[in-house]
């Protein structure tokens, strides 16, 4: 593979980390990249790992997510103590992995994301708030770190979102074109690139959100999401829901365009959900709901595909916590038969790990003062060098 640009010559390693909307771990990746005659020709994930997320922080993070009046105190005191969890997490890869942080030359971190107002391209209610501070990180491992990725691009006119198109059409040169490259993680995403470059990207609306919310009800507690859709395949879809939640605006939307919790979170489950569950919220109730939410999911990523792209992709490559679902997995297929869908892992892209291994590159591509946005995909007026960058 290669890229245009005077990318650093030689091998270099990095970390990426991310924690998703659904806040269930931190991902973190160990990557190596190989620069040659000023061009990036390979990407290697060396090691990865799930760290564990600290309950109680974990719990504040959701508090966080819903307004109140404490939300900037506790924003304050947790961008701090998600830096910590982050570092512990690269200390732990690291220790893994046999490494020590002398030889990594940048952590890329993506940080938590608290808030994310999409707005449109240009205009001026956009803005995104990710906790997790790199100068902590920095410190605490000793590695520069490149952190707040998504400031730069809204500065530039986009929307800051989706990051990852500019990966994928990295990872395009692999397959045969046009491809697609579809995360379904608490929001669903997509790229599109076709065999001259040209690239289409933007968010398709929820991916895993509302139906991880429904496992919590529909298990009593006990599961936070669909595992191997165990749940799901007891529930019967609601043809009449599905109908109403794609009437919602985002649908209509045309991209580039990003969605968060704003869109689907808490509001959304709250008018759209929570009244079909009766007032016990009986599980059962739930149980149909997330087999919806499922089916839901599905089907209106292949109505953007439809009503978004040129041409339908040969193969869709499916990554995130909904390439193991079993049920989004199936109806996607379904409502797409003219393409093939592979979770990632069957083609060499981690499905699990993919957005931690992206910013790892876009952690070196900062330390480089290199481009790691890409406009068409976010609205921008131009490609950035995105990140802060944090010593140690």
């Amino acid at each position: 593979m290669s890229d245009s640009g005077s990318f650093p010559d030689g091998r270099h390693l990095a970390v990426g980390l991310m924690s998703g909307t659904s806040v269930d771990g931190i991902d973190a990746a160990l990557v190596e990249t190989i620069g040659e005659g000023g061009n990036l020709r390979e990407i290697r994930l060396l090691e990865a790992l799930v760290h564990p997320m600290d309950e109680t922080l974990r719990t504040e993070i959701f508090a966080l997510f819903d307004r109140n009046d404490t939300a900037l105190d506790r924003f304050a005191v947790l961008d701090h103590a998600i830096g910590e969890a982050f570092a512990q997490a690269t200390l732990a890869l690291l220790s893994r992995a046999g490494r020590n942080p002398r030889e990594i030359a940048v952590i890329g971190s993506h940080g938590q994301t608290i808030r994310h107002v999409a707005g449109v391209p240009g205009s001026a209610w956009r803005g995104s708030l990710q906790a997790g501070s790199g100068d902590v990180i920095a410190q605490r491992t000793g590695i520069v770190t490149a952190s707040d990725f998504r400031s730069a691009d809204i500065a530039a006119g986009g929307t800051g979102a989706p990051l990852l198109p500019f990966f994928d059409r990295i990872m395009a040169a692999r397959f045969e074109s046009p491809v697609a490259f579809q995360n379904f993680g608490g929001i669903g995403n997509l790229c599109w690139v076709d065999a001259a470059g040209a690239l289409i990207a933007f968010d398709t609306g929820p991916g895993n959100m509302m139906a991880d919310r429904l496992a919590l009800l529909a298990s009593g507690g006990k599961l936070r999401y669909d595992r191997d859709g165990i749940i799901g395949a007891a529930g019967r879809i609601r043809e009449d829901i599905i109908d109403r939640w794609m009437a919602h605006p985002f649908f209509a939307l045309r991209p580039p365009k990003s969605a968060g919790r704003e869109d689907f979170g808490s509001d959304f489950f709250a008018a759209e959900i929570e009244p079909f569950l009766g007032t016990g919220k009986d599980e059962s109730d739930a149980v149909d709901l997330l087999r919806t939410a499922e089916s839901f999911v599905a089907r209106s990523t292949a109505a953007a595909y439809r009503s978004f792209l040129p041409s339908l992709p040969r193969s869709i490559i499916v990554t995130g916590g909904g390439a193991r679902n079993p049920h989004i997995m199936h109806d996607f297929q379904t409502a797409l038969p003219e393409c093939r869908v592979v979770p990632g892992d069957e083609v060499g892209i981690s499905v699990d790990y993919k957005e931690a291994e992206a910013f790892a590159l876009f952690g070196l591509l900062r330390l480089y003062g290199l481009p790691n946005t890409d406009p068409r995909a976010t609205g921008a007026s131009r490609a950035v060098s995105a990140g802060k960058l944090s010593l140690p």
